[in-house]
């Protein structure tokens, strides 16, 4: 071979790709690929414009998920907050009336205690006669044997509306009046909390 000429098929073979070969073939039987040809370079991008496409509708499948998630996981937030409150709200509204009695009865023995048994003050009481009903049996002793209490059975009352007056002073408990405000604030709290369950 001339010193000036060229060897096309070393040349050639430098310019492909040569293709692992599949098991039981031998060495250098394996078929080769000129990656400068118009057919590689079309499959290729071909190849990658398909990869790309397949990546950004993976990338929006993830987008969608992640927003469907979120937006599931505040409706269940908000119902889980809607649930709760109403709840409580039931709750309360069966414990309060107890509640209620416990506290007026606890003011009046609390004020027979200081103004008649300590202070020997006339004391005049206005309740409902369910709550006087379960005044403990001190109590009730001390109220009927007492000429400094006047006690006036008021069925006009809430039940747990407790009205003293003595000689230089006097006390107005309701807590019925306090009971609605805090039930009235619960169930606006629960309409709040499906409103915005809703949106």
């Amino acid at each position: 071979m001339a010193a000036g000429s060229v060897n096309f098929a070393k040349d050639a073979e430098a310019k492909s790709v040569r293709i692992p070969s599949l098991p039981g073939r031998r060495h250098g039987d394996g078929a080769s690929v000129d990656v400068d040809s118009d057919g590689y370079k079309a499959g290729f991008d071909a190849a990658s414009r398909e990869f790309m496409a397949q990546l950004e509708e993976q990338e929006a499948w993830h987008e969608d998920f992640t927003k469907k998630t979120g937006d599931m996981l505040a409706e269940m937030d908000a119902r889980y907050r809607s649930e709760c409150l109403a709840l409580i709200a039931r709750l309360f509204a069966a414990a309060a009336p107890t509640l209620a009695r416990r506290s007026s009865l606890a003011d009046i023995m609390q004020l027979i205690e200081e103004r008649v048994v300590q202070g020997k003050s006339d004391l005049i009481l206005r309740a409902h006669p369910t709550l006087v009903a379960h005044l403990p049996d001190k109590e009730s002793r001390i109220l009927s044997s007492s000429p400094e209490v006047t006690l006036i059975r008021d069925e006009t009352c809430a039940p747990a509306t407790v009205d003293a007056k003595w000689k230089n002073g006097g006390l107005f408990h309701d807590p019925d009046g306090l009971i609605e405000e805090v039930l009235r604030a619960l169930e606006g709290e629960t309409a709040a909390q499906e409103e915005t369950g809703d949106e």
